[in-house]
């Protein structure tokens, strides 16, 4: 009777880490993706542009890059969750409390590399460096990226993602005028 008691423990146990596990990665991919992201009023615009380029809507090989895929790390799963929590929770704030029409999105695009991971380039682009050797161009080109000389990241040369984002952009919000001085 007891090793049934123990079994049957196990048992239900290892269901409720299968059970758990499959929900955490169904919730983990139903937020990660344009159309969750862009549900947000802030992230249409990004959502639009997503869509016009060749990692979004106009992929020519069936692939189609998340958010998640470029906006959070992938270099391990605890980051990549911490992440995933913390720019959610600033997201939703940001939509909903603060107000995001007062952000200054040109000027957050200038510091992309910011926001976006290279680990989550390299996730997909897993071949690069080898691939690289093959190709003369590519390698000089990739060289000091991978030897660690340069500080750069994948989108400081590469701008992919959001094609045309500045044509869906809404103007920067305006400086306020500086108070004319009596003299």
């Amino acid at each position: 009777m007891f090793w049934i008691k123990v079994l049957l423990i196990l048992t239900l146990a290892g269901l409720g880490i299968v059970v758990s596990w499959a929900v955490t990665d169904t919730a983990l991919n139903m937020t990660s993706d344009q159309q969750f992201c862009g549900s947000c009023h802030s992230m249409k615009p990004m959502q639009a542009s997503f869509l016009r380029d060749p990692h979004g809507g106009r992929s020519t090989t069936g692939v189609q890059a998340y958010c998640s895929d470029c906006h959070l790390p992938h270099d391990n799963y605890v980051s990549y969750l911490f992440q995933k929590a913390r720019s959610g929770a600033w997201d939703v704030w940001m939509e909903f409390v603060i107000g995001a029409e007062d952000v200054d999105w040109h000027a957050k695009r200038l510091r992309a590399n910011e926001y976006v991971y290279d680990s989550g380039c390299l996730k997909c682009h897993n071949n690069l460096q080898s691939g690289s050797e093959l190709d003369n161009a590519q390698f000089v080109a990739h060289k000091p990226y991978f030897l660690g000389t340069i500080q750069d990241q994948c989108v400081d040369c590469h701008r992919v993602g959001h094609t045309d984002l500045e044509r869906f952009l809404p103007p920067p919000p305006q400086l306020s005028p500086m108070p004319a001085t009596e003299g």
